[in-house]
């Protein structure tokens, strides 16, 4: 179901790219990689700093590339992989969602001040934000057909990668017609057979988050509590984090299923301002979209014939107009500043600690880039 890999930076960062050492053959092929200069001599020549070290990381190792990261070491580049975001959206259709004043009546999906339209209004900034770019957004919307069936909420009503698909995803949204119970129990237990499916085809190259939007209180269908959704999204908590956002005055008990979804909190948002709720909706989405972009690399392979040395790796990051900086290898991310391998035995991903996460997130917007560097001995430490 889940086919297609993302490629690139998630946000707008630039594509990451992977220096690897071409020891004893090398390439005279200048089409074969195109964002590399070709020295004529069978090596693919990398593009070399002047020293300075003025990158947001503030102590990173810069000329040319990094001590003992050099030209002889490290001469072919080609594409790296970002690994993708999935966001499975799980939508609040019932009913009471239509309220628009503090009571349980009137309802009218329609008003602006309704629940239904603040949250759906919410929605629909995130799916354009620039920032959504390359997040891949699948929506469920409850309750739907045979309501109180899980089968019913395993097939999301819309799938789309951002920002293209965010038309699509707006025009599914809107044309739903709020109405009936609140089954969240089975609706999480949907989107959380639907996860897995994703999880799968995913392959442990990239992650998977559920955001489940409601107005908090479930109703009719057996079995079908906060705390009976709650030990639903338990079972995946260790690998797929479920978000919550509560909307409207009938919240209590989200805590408990954020928290057993891996999130400590729900995120709450009263809607006894409309405008103030739309806008505190939208910074929540955006809080998600933060917590839930992982700086995870998917670990290259060596070109044909050769072997990726995992003690031979680095990394680096090049600001738009600046000098590459090489991060510090960090097993146990001591170092903040630092990256380290998921599993050093057999890597499949790199992953960048927290500050150095952080910190590429922060340049979003510009031609920053994380480059990868393979023959060349790792900085900071020997991963094994």
């Amino acid at each position: 179901m889940v086919s297609k890999r993302l490629t690139g930076l998630v946000g707008s960062l630039a594509a990451c790219a992977i220096v690897v050492a071409c020891g004893g053959g090398g390439t005279d092929d200048p089409g074969a990689f195109p964002e590399a200069s070709n020295t004529g001599n069978g090596t693919v020549k990398p593009p070399a700093g002047n020293g300075n070290n003025n990158g947001p990381f503030g102590g990173g190792t810069t000329p040319p590339t990094g001590p003992g990261v050099n030209n002889e070491c490290a001469s072919v580049k080609a594409q790296a992989e970002k690994l993708p975001l999935e966001m499975i959206v799980v939508l609040d259709k019932s009913g009471s969602m239509c309220e628009y004043t503090s009571g349980t009546n009137p309802r009218d999906c329609n008003n602006p001040a309704s629940k239904w339209k603040v949250v759906t209004k919410a929605l629909e900034t995130f799916f354009r934000s620039f920032e959504s770019a390359e997040i891949t957004v699948s929506l469920i919307a409850f309750p739907n057909g045979n309501e109180c069936s899980v089968s019913t909420y395993e097939t999301p009503i819309e799938r789309q990668k951002l920002p293209l698909g965010a038309d699509a995803l707006v025009a599914k949204m809107n044309g739903l017609s709020p109405n009936g119970s609140t089954p969240t129990t089975q609706a999480a237990q949907g989107a959380v057979n639907y996860a897995k499916t994703v999880e799968t085809a995913l392959a442990g190259k990239g992650k998977t988050v559920i955001v489940l939007a409601t107005d908090g209180y479930p109703q009719d269908c057996n079995g079908n509590s906060i705390a009976a959704a709650g030990n639903v999204v338990a079972t995946v908590a260790s690998t797929i984090k479920s978000y919550v956002i509560g909307v409207g005055g009938l919240l209590q008990d989200l805590d408990q299923l954020a928290a057993k979804g891996g999130t400590t909190k729900a995120i709450l948002v009263s809607t006894a301002d409309t405008n103030k709720a739309a806008t505190d909706l939208t910074l929540a989405l955006s809080q998600i979209r933060g917590a839930s972009l992982s700086c995870e690399y998917a670990v290259p392979a060596a070109p044909a014939g050769q072997t990726l040395d995992v003690n031979k790796v680095n990394v680096q990051f090049t600001l738009q107009g600046g000098q590459p900086e090489t991060l510090p290898y960090s097993a146990d991310c001591a170092n903040p500043k630092g990256w380290r391998y998921d599993n050093a035995t057999a890597p499949t991903k790199i992953q960048l600690c927290q500050n150095a996460c952080d910190n590429v997130k922060s340049v979003a917007g510009t031609t920053a880039k994380l480059d990868v560097v393979l023959g060349c001995k790792t900085e900071g430490g020997t991963p094994r």
